[in-house]
């Protein structure tokens, strides 16, 4: 049973860094890791070695038991490059940003420091505590906040002129209702768009190929740096609406 205060505190604009980090620390090792993207560096809060700590939770786990991995805790390749533009997104008075999927949050802080006023949302609220950590250490209270959002229960009202999402795509299933949230929630602007980053080995075809009936798409092909330290492959997507659709 997940504790009530993680979401409590992950969603409240008054929440502390020490309640926060205390309660963090209770569930996991944890510590703030400096990402740099070019000239901008942000404190991102971490489990600390969590290749370790998931073998250390494997090792625990009684045989045949199902063991649930904080994925969202994983900062993937495919994040940086994604994190890289919305640090240079331009800041025009009330511009306004969503980061679906948000995991450790990178892009959407990202975004936040170029000076757009960004929300941050997950299904998961151990990744918005995480994420609201990160919001406090960067100084970063009146640009970012949090909120929870299932992307199956089909997002909200409000409109965003710029969506992020990074490693979005892995779930089939969910194709459908991403579609509906990025329709939805893109403000109808001809400047609107929708940023994507994965992984080349997790593109979807066929979630392009349904989306283009309704966006403009352009992909390129850019290089990330894999865990192991070696390059890979990254895909990054612009999205705008089109006006023949």
């Amino acid at each position: 049973m997940t504790d009530p205060r993680i979401l409590e505190l992950a969603v409240s604009a008054d929440s502390r860094l020490e309640d926060i980090l205390a309660l963090a620390a209770s569930r996991y090792p944890v510590r703030f890791e400096t990402v740099a993207l070019g000239p901008v560096s942000i404190d991102i809060l971490q489990i600390t070695d969590l290749s370790a700590y998931i073998d250390r939770l494997a090792a625990r786990s009684a045989p045949g038991e199902k063991l649930t991995l904080p994925f969202w805790a994983k900062l993937w390749p495919a994040s940086l490059p994604l994190a890289m533009l919305a640090a240079g997104l331009a800041a025009r008075p009330g511009r306004k940003v969503l980061e679906l999927g948000a995991g450790l949050g990178l892009c959407g802080l990202a975004a936040a420091v170029s000076g757009c006023d960004t929300t941050l949302t997950d299904i998961e609220p151990e990744a918005l505590l995480f994420i609201r950590a990160s919001i406090i250490k960067n100084g970063l209270e009146a640009k970012a906040r949090t909120a929870i959002l299932d992307i199956s229960a089909g997002g909200a009202d409000e409109a965003f002129d710029v969506i992020l999402a990074s490693e979005a795509l892995y779930i089939p299933s969910l194709h459908a209702a991403l579609q509906q949230v990025l329709l939805r929630q893109l403000a109808p602007r001809p400047d609107a768009q929708v940023l994507l980053s994965c992984d080349h080995c997790r593109e979807a075809a066929a979630f392009f190929a349904q989306a283009q009936q309704n966006f403009r798409i352009q992909r390129t092909q850019t290089t990330c740096r894999a865990d192991s330290g070696d390059s890979q492959t990254c895909v990054l997507y612009r999205m705008t609406r089109r006006t023949d659709a």
